[in-house]
């Protein structure tokens, strides 16, 4: 090969951007636009060991028990009628791990709270179960968890039913939250394992037309709630921008997306007017 054909093989090589440990799980549906913080499938990881699965992916913190942050696609064909499964330990963590059951929960006062929710894999059983592993679960308080995270889970649903592709990330952040006798309690549970309750919960979405790619003009909702009993129904009172949950939580999102289009998607919060419908 010659000088100049070395020299234009440089170039593009050069040119091709670097992607810094790309796990071969970017395969996944679920992280189409990369992962928001690092993980690493590898027991020696364990405050941020990373679960691969059809359903979501999740970097879990086995310091705190619970995870670091939750992600996945929702499309119309993930929602189905699937009954709701039951909560279980996470087996598939690595030896040394501690396998969190839903006895922890129960008279702590706080909800078992889904990250990926179940209505969002509600398509077949096995998918369903996939959610109620303990690994996708924080402990939320009852009002932030029936009320605004709700809410703003339907509304989400509403989009994709709708015929929009979403691309969620959420988790939780800080230490500290209300249950629901109005204590303040850092962690839960009788005896070890103890699990961490956080002071707050967030989520980010990425909202595009169904086969199509980000623009700068590209939909992103973020929320970022207290782990409190002051959480209303209006979840739209707590939109932030994506720009201001990487702030606090030190995550990037989207890292695959050209940064002159994450940057513009991120830097503004949304502004779309939305109608929260009262209770009979």
């Amino acid at each position: 090969m010659n000088r100049l054909c070395l020299l234009g093989l440089a170039l593009v090589v050069a040119a091709v951007p670097a992607v810094a440990d790309t796990p071969k799980t970017l395969a996944n549906r679920n992280i189409r636009y990369g992962m928001p913080g690092a993980a690493k499938n590898d027991p020696d990881h364990t405050e941020a060991y990373l679960v691969d699965r059809p359903q979501y992916v999740l970097s879990y913190n086995d310091k705190h028990k619970t995870p670091n942050w939750v992600c996945w696609q929702l499309v119309a064909r993930d929602i189905g009628r699937t009954h709701r499964g039951a909560f279980e330990p996470d087996k598939a963590l690595p030896k040394g791990f501690t396998h969190v059951t839903t006895a922890t929960y129960i008279g702590s006062g706080f909800d078992r709270g889904h990250m990926c929710p179940s209505k969002d894999r509600s398509d077949t059983e096995e998918n369903n179960d996939a959610v109620f592993l303990m690994t996708n679960i924080v402990p939320q308080s009852a009002a932030c968890n029936q009320k605004g995270w709700e809410k703003f889970e339907s509304y989400c649903r509403s989009l994709a039913e709708d015929g929009k592709e979403l691309y969620i990330a959420c988790g939780p952040h800080g230490i500290g939250g209300v249950a629901a006798d109005g204590a303040k309690h850092l962690t839960i549970g009788k005896r070890a394992p103890f699990v961490t309750v956080p002071a707050h919960v967030w989520k980010v979405v990425l909202v595009l037309d169904k086969g199509t790619s980000p623009t700068k003009h590209s939909r992103a909702i973020a929320v970022w709630m207290p782990n409190d009993q002051t959480v209303t129904d209006h979840w739209a009172d707590y939109r932030v921008s994506v720009a201001e949950v990487e702030k606090k939580t030190g995550l990037r999102f989207f890292p695959l997306v050209p940064n002159d289009v994450a940057d513009a998607i991120k830097d503004r919060p949304d502004t779309v007017k939305i109608h929260t419908p009262k209770k009979p």
